[in-house]
């Protein structure tokens, strides 16, 4: 077997084991309390990711003389945002999403359609490089937030969204 598939197989398994960890979980810390969680992870990833990339581009790119140094304050902004992007999203997870109310479950699912659908295409068409063997195999732990973002909202969806009762 290749050396970069099982290093892909690895990484794939470090960035689901904690979903699958808070979803087995989900019963003893209360479903809403784990789905809080896993919006808190997924974001933790997005943060991780974006934040850094962005930042990393501005160090990288300091002693270009070409690069003109507007575009280097887009790549500092671009990780400060997502990085605000981020906290917000635990925010709501942690406020509207772990106390049953709809909104905070349709705007997890606003920032899943299109903030993971909007990368999923870019990664793919647009920025060809976010899919293997077109990127190293560690981008593949950044998708690790959309099954974590997609579980958090299956399993709160029924709390959530029950019928009230008189």
């Amino acid at each position: 077997m290749d050396n970069s598939l099982i290093e892909m197989a690895l990484i794939t398994i470090l960035a689901l084991a904690p979903t699958v960890g808070l979803l087995l979980a989900r019963m003893n810390l209360g479903v809403l309390n784990a789905a809080a969680c896993l919006v808190t992870y997924g974001s933790a990833i997005i943060a991780g990711e974006h934040t850094f990339i962005g930042l990393a581009l501005l160090l990288e790119t300091a002693d270009q003389p070409g690069l003109h140094d507007h575009v280097r304050f887009h790549f500092l902004m671009g990780g400060v945002y997502t990085f605000v992007g981020a906290v917000l999203l635990g925010f709501i997870a942690w406020t509207l999403l772990r106390t049953g109310r709809r909104g905070g479950w349709y705007a997890i699912l606003v920032g899943l359609v299109l903030g993971g659908g909007f990368e999923l295409l870019a990664a793919s068409t647009i920025f060809p490089h976010g899919f293997p063997p077109r990127s190293i195999p560690l981008g593949l732990f950044l998708y690790g937030y959309i099954p974590a973002f997609t579980s958090a909202l299956a399993i709160s969806r029924r709390p959530i969204f029950r019928p009230e009762t008189a």
